[in-house]
């Protein structure tokens, strides 16, 4: 029985670092959305928002290693400038303008993290 506990704590930490975001990457003068799964070195999903004086807006959805955001209300970006709304969560960056920032979900590698040591508190512990 120890055996198998202490492989399924082995997998669960193994699988942890296979999860990768997954973030809407498009380039599209609208609210594009194309799901797509991100570099294992992505902690973000970026949307920038450019005001193009011809042609409208152009809307970049991607995935980023470090993001910035820069807080503009909607209709007040002029003419040339651009927006970049950052959140860290899978498939965050899906509305064009985020009221707040998204949190991250907890990560497989922290499920996996708690789940051996839940099971290693079972084996040290067997009477509980």
């Amino acid at each position: 029985m120890k055996t198998i506990l202490l492989l399924l704590a082995a997998l669960a930490v193994a699988v942890g670092p296979a999860w990768t975001l997954r973030c809407h990457v498009c380039t599209s003068s609208t609210n594009c959305k194309q799901p797509q799964p991100c570099s294992a070195s992505s902690r973000f999903c970026r949307t920038m928002t450019t005001v193009e004086p011809l042609s409208g807006n152009l809307v970049k959805k991607d995935c980023a290693e470090w993001c910035t955001s820069t807080h503009t209300q909607q209709g007040q970006v002029s003419s040339g400038t651009s927006s970049t709304q950052c959140c860290e969560g899978d498939l965050c960056n899906e509305k064009l303008y985020n009221a707040m920032p998204s949190r991250a979900p907890l990560t497989s590698t922290a499920l996996g993290l708690g789940l051996a040591l839940g099971l290693l508190a079972l084996l040290l512990a067997p009477n509980l």
